[in-house]
């Protein structure tokens, strides 16, 4: 039986180096994408804080869906209610109580059945959209009507209640009080 000489030449030298070489460099560029993989799958980018104990989520939560209106006046004038009020683009998450267009609806979607009230609501609009529309009327005397009626108390503990129509009048109440809202064939 022979025994294979081992090719000592510089050529074969430098092709062992690179193997051994390889046999490190492979599995750290593994462990590293591996790591890199892992990483992004469970990255969870930071939430919004909680505004009056309503938590910012990254999808709507919808085991407690009801619409409140809100028709907010200013010296008899009917301001518009903006939308996307709590809804955030960065990060990326909608409160549980938001708009999401000018029509006044209040959209409260919850994980869990429980009371939320219009001062809740004003708190998100406030930290969450930039109109200014709270450094107008901060001097202001306001009045609340609920349906039509005239709230007496603090309204903003006025609970968001399915269909009920929440009117705000800052300065000057106007003529009318709407008692309705539309919803736009919202039915809960």
């Amino acid at each position: 039986m022979s025994k294979k000489r081992r090719d000592d030449s510089y050529f074969a030298v430098d092709r062992r180096r690179k193997r051994k070489y390889m046999m490190i460099i492979i599995p750290v560029i593994i462990a590293v994408a591996a790591a890199g993989i892992a990483g992004a799958i469970l990255y969870q980018p930071p939430t919004a804080m909680a505004i009056s104990g309503i938590e910012c989520n990254r999808s709507e939560q919808l085991n407690y869906h009801i619409h409140s209106g809100l028709d907010v006046f200013v010296n008899g004038v009917q301001q518009q209610v903006p939308s996307n009020i709590g809804i955030l683009s960065s990060p990326s998450c909608l409160y549980w109580l938001h708009t999401h267009s000018e029509d006044g609806i209040i959209h409260v979607e919850a994980p869990e059945t429980r009371e939320f009230t219009l001062g809740q609501f004003l708190d998100i609009w406030q930290q969450t959209n930039s109109t200014g529309f709270f450094d107008s009327v901060t001097d202001m005397p306001v009045t609340a009507y609920v349906d039509g009626q005239r709230f007496e108390g603090d309204y903003r503990t006025i609970p968001l209640e399915s269909l009920r129509e929440i009117v705000l009048t800052y300065g000057t109440p106007p003529e009318d009080i709407p008692a309705d809202h539309d919803f736009g064939g919202i039915t809960r």
